[in-house]
């Protein structure tokens, strides 16, 4: 049994004019079951960009952004846990931020008890500070569950040396070092989380979010899109 943290985007929920759609948390549910059944324990970490991206509001000082975006990233868990629940997978939402009447603040120690119970852990909020991704956030929640591969679900089936839309050219990699991810900036994930992943040797797996059902290829040793790893 291992223990895995999917990270997903707030963009990825999204499908035409449904800021949250219904048909993607369903592929999330499905991707949750396949590991199950497979005997792994599941985290996620799920971004907010369906609601709000920083970045696109200049006029907005940074800290209030951030501080929107974070609080998209809630919404997203929260809309996520009622999906699962009502689908028979015991799941809870766990933030960096209190809410005292709406929810719980666990601890470590709870949080790895609730992964014995089988339980999935959504975790929204990012690091609950302003200036730091959720690339940030997914790297302390493997720490905190003592995960060793993070899944990054993307709309592209994995790592290039440019984006494969624009260039249909582009190299794909089947296996990256985290050296050679940060050399060659391909932006999998900013350049702290790499380093954090390198430093606790977490393993980072790359690869399709409409193609869940290869993702126990992984495990069988079979290649799915792109791992990012040591030497």
């Amino acid at each position: 049994m291992s223990r895995v943290i999917l990270k997903i985007s707030g963009e990825a929920l999204k499908e035409g004019n449904n800021l949250v759609s219904d048909t993607k948390l369903d592929m999330v549910l499905k991707t949750i079951k396949l590991l199950q059944e497979d005997h792994h324990e599941v985290g996620i970490v799920i971004g907010g960009g369906n609601y709000f991206r920083g970045r696109e509001h200049k006029e907005m000082d940074k800290v209030t952004a951030d501080t929107i975006g974070m609080l998209g990233t809630v919404i997203n868990a929260l809309y996520l846990k009622n999906y699962l629940i009502q689908n028979n997978i015991d799941a809870l939402v766990t933030t960096p931020f209190s809410f005292p009447d709406l929810l719980k603040d666990y601890q470590d120690e709870e949080l790895k008890n609730e992964f014995n119970n089988h339980k999935v852990i959504i975790f929204g909020g990012g690091i609950g500070k302003s200036g730091y991704s959720t690339d940030s956030g997914v790297v302390l929640a493997a720490l905190k569950i003592e995960a060793d591969l993070i899944i990054k679900l993307t709309n592209v089936d994995g790592v290039y040396s440019e984006d494969p839309k624009v260039n249909p050219n582009a190299t794909k990699y089947d296996y990256l070092t985290y050296e050679e991810v940060i050399k060659k900036d391909l932006q999998v994930m900013d350049i702290y989380a790499i380093k954090e992943c390198q430093k606790n040797n977490i393993k980072i797996l790359v690869m399709n979010f409409k193609e869940y059902n290869k993702i126990l290829d992984y495990f069988k040793g079979i290649k799915v899109g792109s791992l990012i790893g040591g030497e």
